[in-house]
């Protein structure tokens, strides 16, 4: 399921990424930090309707949970939450926002997209992540997470979602899970 954070804040326009396309995170450097990575799954404090999403709501985090891995390679386990932080550079805060989230197709409805609007931004973090809780979803190949703002690109995050014998010590932290 889609988790995020969500800061308040004012509006802004940001212009289009800058970075080379095979990097796993592009983002713009001069507007924002942004990293991504792999954490074990934090509890969420609330949730918003998201249409776009299988699950029709993404759930909401009080704190941005810490990265325990920073990497673009996730197991597909129960309970492995991965995705992007971002801070802004001088307070910047973006609303309209959509998140689009990219991965192959899911083993029951076939679902290869989701997406939600949101904002980004503020003088604090923001994550937006997505964590393993059925196992429709565990489904390996490439993810990708997109950030964009009237048809500008914020960030666009690759992740490599794969069987849990390739990331036995991620696979194994978050929870006793058989290497199959």
């Amino acid at each position: 399921m889609i988790r995020a954070l969500i800061p308040l804040a004012l509006i802004a326009a940001l212009p289009a990424v800058a970075q080379e396309d095979t990097a796993p995170l592009r983002f713009d450097e001069e507007r924002f930090r942004a990293v991504q990575g792999v954490f074990c799954e934090a509890p969420s404090e609330g949730e918003l309707e998201a249409p776009g999403t299988v699950a029709g709501r993404i759930e909401l985090f009080s704190v941005v949970p810490e990265f325990q891995w920073r990497t673009h390679v996730v197991p597909a386990v129960d309970g492995i939450s991965f995705g992007i932080k971002t801070q802004a550079v001088r307070g910047l805060i973006l609303d309209g926002v959509t998140i689009t989230l990219t991965h192959p197709p899911f083993r029951e409805s076939g679902a290869t997209r989701q997406s939600y609007v949101t904002m980004i931004g503020g003088a604090s973090e923001s994550i937006n992540a997505y964590t393993f809780d059925t196992e429709e979803e565990r489904v390996t190949g490439t993810w990708t997470f997109t950030a964009e703002q009237n048809g500008d690109e914020i960030y666009s995050a690759r992740f490599e979602v794969v069987p849990p014998a390739q990331a036995p010590e991620i696979a194994g932290a978050c929870g006793s899970v058989p290497m199959s």
